[in-house]
């Protein structure tokens, strides 16, 4: 059998209540029992006293005779049975019996009225006390109720008079006491019910949570958080399932985080995978072309001066091609290792951008433009390396999709902004901006340009973003307050 919590409190309150209602029992008829005898004693005191001073003045009235209860005992018998509504029977001093008178309104007395003639050995113990000098009583248990015989020595002025005997009915005080003890058992019994009724109630409220508790514990293990209920209470299982709940949030919580973690990874690995793949296409397809005119010109028999031409064009242009792609390839891994090499400084941007901007002067005259900046100081704390790659990829990428005649207009203030006007631009290339390698719809690649500035900023925690609108396109570039405090955030 499994002892639950259910049986383990209802057994140990079953043994506790049941020792404690016991124990209370036997001290309440002891303490019952210790007040009736003290109250006895204290009536048959009285009795004693009230009983004795009768006799004393009696003897006074008649005291020329010498053998007062021979001569008076039926009358001292009689007025002391109608005084105290008890038996009482008068013994000489050498113990015989002289009288007994007993009341005819007792009937209990009259039923069970023991006669006692000559005082021997065999004779009851309150009367052989009694004739040893001292007063003594015995209670005697009937099927109708319960009597006391009380025996005492008669003394005056120092002569023995003989000895008084009281029989009195007290079944009133001990049924009461009987019935007093009925009572407490049976208030015990209804206590017992009425206790054991409500610790069932609240062994109930405390086992139903934790049931909740255990069964939403099993839910868990199969990956069910659903939210445990019934549990709303003010007192400590209510308080557990409060922070079991918190619990089951924060696991909920953090299997959402590791998921999106991992869709992450995953996210990043196909981006790596891609990566990977379209730079062995846009590596392949130089080497493809100048292996081709390679191969054509290096025949024996090829003497066409005008394809030569044309070949070593063509070669010369795909050369270039792959020097740039190898270049910015570099480029990326090179910033993707700088934090491992340079050490951050605090840098003023205007300056740089400007000094940068004059170098690509010549660059953006060749295809008949020009470039304009204006702004305040930008402070960012930084790689210069890293900065310089930046501005120099937007810049030379606004050059070659700009239009001729135009400006290139750059604007320092709270961002840097690059605008620059140009061809139309499709919409999945303005969506994929900063993606490595992303076509148009005349498949012409966009290299690695923007992908690596994009790399390079968001180790700043900054942002790039491209719009284009109205045939122009903007480049944005923010860094949060603290890098361009050159600050490390708190």
């Amino acid at each position: 059998m499994k002892w639950t919590i259910r049986k383990k409190f209802l057994a140990g309150f079953l043994i506790l209540f049941t020792f404690a209602a016991l124990t209370f029992n036997q001290l309440l008829e002891k303490s019952i029992e210790s007040n009736t005898t003290s109250f006895i004693q204290n009536e048959l005191t009285n009795l004693q006293h009230t009983s004795k001073e009768y006799i004393k003045q009696f003897a006074q009235l008649h005291s020329a005779e010498k053998d007062l209860f021979t001569n008076y005992g039926s009358t001292m018998a009689q007025t002391l049975s109608n005084l105290h509504a008890q038996s009482v029977a008068l013994y000489k001093t050498d113990g015989r019996f002289l009288y007994e008178a007993i009341p005819i309104d007792q009937p209990l007395l009259m039923e069970n009225q023991k006669y006692e003639h000559d005082v021997d050995q065999n004779s009851s113990n309150e009367l052989q006390r009694a004739f040893q000098n001292k007063a003594a009583y015995t209670p005697k248990a009937l099927t109708k109720g319960t009597i006391i015989y009380f025996a005492y020595p008669v003394y005056i002025h120092n002569t023995f008079y003989g000895v008084i005997r009281f029989t009195g009915d007290y079944s009133d005080m001990f049924m009461h006491n009987e019935h007093l003890l009925n009572s407490f058992r049976l208030l015990t019994i209804f206590l017992f019910f009425g206790v054991f009724i409500i610790s069932l109630l609240l062994t109930n409220q405390i086992i139903k949570p934790l049931q909740y508790l255990t069964a939403a514990t099993k839910r868990m293990a199969s990956g069910d958080y659903t939210e445990i209920t019934n549990t709303k209470t003010s007192d400590e299982i209510g308080e557990l399932a409060s922070h079991f709940q918190h619990m089951q949030n924060e696991i909920r919580q953090h299997i959402h985080e590791i998921n999106e973690e991992k869709e992450k990874v995953l996210l990043l690995e196909q981006k790596r995978t891609d990566f990977f793949n379209n730079v062995t296409h846009e590596l392949k397809t130089p080497l493809t072309t100048i292996s081709g005119y390679a191969q054509i010109i290096g025949e024996k028999n090829f003497d066409d001066a005008v394809f030569l031409q044309k070949a070593s064009s063509k070669i010369l242009s795909e050369s270039n091609r792959l020097n740039g792609m190898v270049t910015q390839l570099l480029t990326f891994s090179k910033s993707q290792m700088s934090g491992m090499i340079k050490n951050k400084e605090v840098i003023d941007l205007l300056p740089l951008i400007q000094t940068i901007c004059e170098d690509m002067q010549l660059k953006a005259k060749k295809y008949a433009m020009s470039i304009e900046l204006h702004g305040e100081s930008f402070f960012v704390n930084a790689y210069p390396d890293d900065m310089r790659q930046v501005i120099i990829n937007v810049i030379d990428n606004a050059i070659k999709h700009g239009k001729a005649n135009h400006k290139i207009r750059i604007q320092v203030n709270k961002t840097i902004a690059i605008t620059n006007d140009c061809e139309p631009i499709s919409a999945h290339i303005v969506e994929h901006a900063f993606e490595p390698f992303i076509h148009d719809s005349t498949n012409d690649s966009h290299g690695l340009g923007l992908f690596i500035c994009k790399q390079i900023i968001e180790q700043y925690d900054g942002t790039i973003s491209f719009q284009y609108e109205k045939k122009k396109a903007l480049i944005e570039i923010s860094f949060p307050a603290w890098q361009q405090n050159g600050n490390n955030p708190s």
